[in-house]
Parts: structure tokens; sequence; C-alpha cells
């Protein structure tokens, strides 16, 4: 994906855009590190090599959500679709990001 800037919180980042729909299914699978911004309520973690912090936004790019995710093993516990209802995208990140439910993420010209 394209990649973009984004402000959270306190910090700018750099974030690779997957919102078209083949980046979407990808997201950041396949990838060790970065922060990707996929359109979806629902992320699931085949493929993907660290575990994730996963930041649900809404229409307006507010968070509503913060889950941790980790990647798919043999186990069946870790076959989980990390969703949430009124999402509208979802940004992934290998770090913590300084952002919290009620924080509203800024997309940088």
């Amino acid at each position: 994906g394209a990649a973009m800037r984004i402000k959270a919180g306190n910090k700018t980042l750099h974030v690779k855009d997957c919102t078209p729909l083949l980046g979407a299914m990808r997201g950041l699978m396949f990838s060790h590190a970065g922060v990707a911004l996929v359109r979806g309520g629902g992320i699931w973690m085949p493929f993907v090599a660290k575990p994730l912090w996963l930041y649900f936004l809404d229409n307006a790019l507010k968070v509503i959500k913060t889950d941790y995710a980790v990647p798919l093993t043999l186990d069946p516990k870790t076959w989980k679709v990390h969703s949430c209802s009124g999402a509208s995208y979802c940004l992934e990140s290998a770090k913590a990001l300084p952002v919290k439910p009620g924080m509203s993420i800024k997309i940088l010209p």
C-alpha cells in the first residue's frame, strides 16, 4: 500500500495505507514491523510474524476500541477474529501507540 502520515496522540507516524481492497486483506501479513491502516472492523492473524496492537476506528477516525492480537498457531485458542462493532477502520501496529478510546487519529497532508 501507499504511505501516509498520521498523528496518533503525540506521535506522528508513517503508515502503510491498506484501505484499498487488496491491501485490506493483507494489512501487516508477512511483515515484521510497522503500522498499517486497514478498512473494516474484523482482523484475523494468519501469516503475521508478531503480536499486533489493534486500534479500531469509526468513520471519523475516532478510536472506539483497542485490542492486543497474537498470531494464529496450532492452538485453537488463537483462532480468533478480532473485531469491533461500528468500526470502519483498524490501525494495526507492531508497537503500542499513545492512543486510547475516545481519541482521534488525524491524517496529515
